[in-house]
């Protein structure tokens, strides 16, 4: 059990950096640069997930999500995005492909119910070991990356300054950024410092940008989230996610995430940042 949870929250993961790979390249346009034939089969998964809802379960789109594990290592792996992965995550494709195609194998034991050998659980610690810092090293890019504040000499930066020139900054503190090839919308904390972003509301105030947004990635200690997006993200896109950022729409609580409902806090497109990283590798340089 304890190994499925460490393939399961690994997976996770991967499907992130999956994600944010497709997304970097080609914005929101990543979907239709997908294979067809896989393409397909990811959009009839999802329509029949739609198709067996109950029960309040949540039920999301991503595409990534619906993928098995050989499918989440061709798009990893696929050429398109190959020569972005070494600077995102420090290791490149080919190294990737042959520890998750050992991990498959042991996925595979675990999924038929066979216990692992000791020596097996051994050889499971070290791939996962090794894969991990591969997400380390995503997490300090995207997640505590440094960044650079975009001004009024960037179109985006100028376009945010236009639409808060009469903001009410003692309720709404905010900045537009650029980190790599991505851009961040940042809600900055205001008194009173005892709310927390609610990921319902958040999901439903962005839901007509959600194809172009790569993740809200939330303070654990609340009062303050980022929207993070490709650079790459189409123009009239960037500037519709912009306009819906600047209205300061209402998706603040007083219900602490672990109270939050599941289905909407464990979603795809909600990830967690401490105030500081508590990682201790050096990041690498994108």
């Amino acid at each position: 059990m304890a190994a499925y949870k460490q393939i399961y929250a690994l997976e996770g993961w991967l499907r992130r950096i999956c994600l944010t790979l497709w997304m970097g390249e080609f914005g929101n346009a990543w979907i239709d640069k997908l294979n067809p034939n896989l393409r397909r089969t990811l959009e009839s998964r999802v329509r029949r997930n739609q198709q067996r809802l109950y029960l309040g379960a949540e039920s999301h789109d991503d595409l990534i999500w619906q993928a098995t594990h050989s499918e989440l290592l061709s798009l990893l792996t696929a050429d398109d995005v190959a020569p972005s992965m070494q600077p995102l995550i420090g290791i490149d494709s080919d190294f990737l492909k042959r520890k998750l195609d050992e991990v498959r194998e042991i996925r595979n034991l675990l999924a038929h119910n066979r216990a692992l050998s000791s020596r097996t659980h051994v050889i499971l610690s070290g791939l996962l070991a090794s894969l991990v810092e591969a997400v380390d090293a995503f997490k300090l890019h995207i997640l505590y990356g440094s960044t650079d504040i975009l001004d009024h000499n960037h179109w985006i930066g100028a376009r945010l300054d236009l639409l808060m020139e009469r903001n009410d900054w003692s309720k709404f503190q905010a900045l537009v950024a650029r980190k790599g090839k991505f851009i961040e919308y940042v809600s900055l904390p205001v008194a009173p410092y005892d709310k927390w972003p609610d990921a319902r509301l958040l999901l439903e105030a962005f839901r007509e940008h959600l194809d172009g947004i790569v993740a809200f990635c939330l303070n654990k200690s609340g009062n303050e989230f980022i929207v993070l997006t490709p650079e790459r993200l189409a123009a009239k896109s960037q500037e519709s996610l912009c306009d819906a950022f600047a209205r300061n729409p209402r998706v603040w609580s007083k219900v602490p995430f672990a109270a939050q409902e599941p289905r909407f806090i464990c979603s795809p497109k909600i990830w967690f940042y401490e105030n500081r990283s508590p990682l201790d590798v050096l990041p690498l340089g994108i």
